[in-house]
């Protein structure tokens, strides 16, 4: 099993939220190394490789759960004029997009989203690490109680 601080959590968590149709990434379980794979990746390895050699597709987050993410923030909000913005921005065709011009008009609230997106992407990955048999589940419960 890895520790954690072996895997590069940032690039875990971007891997988790890509959805690109031309490339995928793969987790490698002795090293902790992320690879991506695809047409459009100069020198990678094929998928066919990476899982002979053991890696592990990484699964990209559903957008529902971003969408409850946008939910759960907006929850939390004081400002009332950012909260009616924020959801009527969600609740439009292209809720990512809409939810991010609009927090563009909310300056002081920026920092806040971008950390608590963070924190919950972060969550995903570990839990998704401990699910997938890398890390040490009371490690992980322990970086989860932090």
């Amino acid at each position: 099993m890895l520790s954690l601080n072996e895997i590069d959590m940032d690039m875990l968590t971007t891997a988790m939220e890509n959805h690109g149709y031309d490339f995928r990434w793969w987790l490698d379980p002795q090293t902790g190394q992320l690879d991506m794979a695809g047409d459009s990746v100069d020198d990678a390895l094929s998928e066919e490789e990476l899982e002979e050699r053991g890696a592990i597709f990484v699964e990209p987050v559903e957008s529902h759960e971003g969408c409850a993410d946008m939910e759960d923030f907006i929850d939390g909000l004081e400002d009332q004029r950012a909260r009616e913005a924020l959801l009527a921005a969600i609740n439009r065709s292209r809720p990512f997009r809409h939810f991010k011009d609009t927090l563009y008009d909310f300056p002081e609230l920026q920092d806040q989203w971008y950390a608590f997106h963070e924190a919950r992407m972060r969550r995903r990955a570990i839990e998704w690490l401990v699910y997938v048999g890398v890390v040490d589940e009371q490690e992980a419960q322990r970086a989860l109680e932090e």
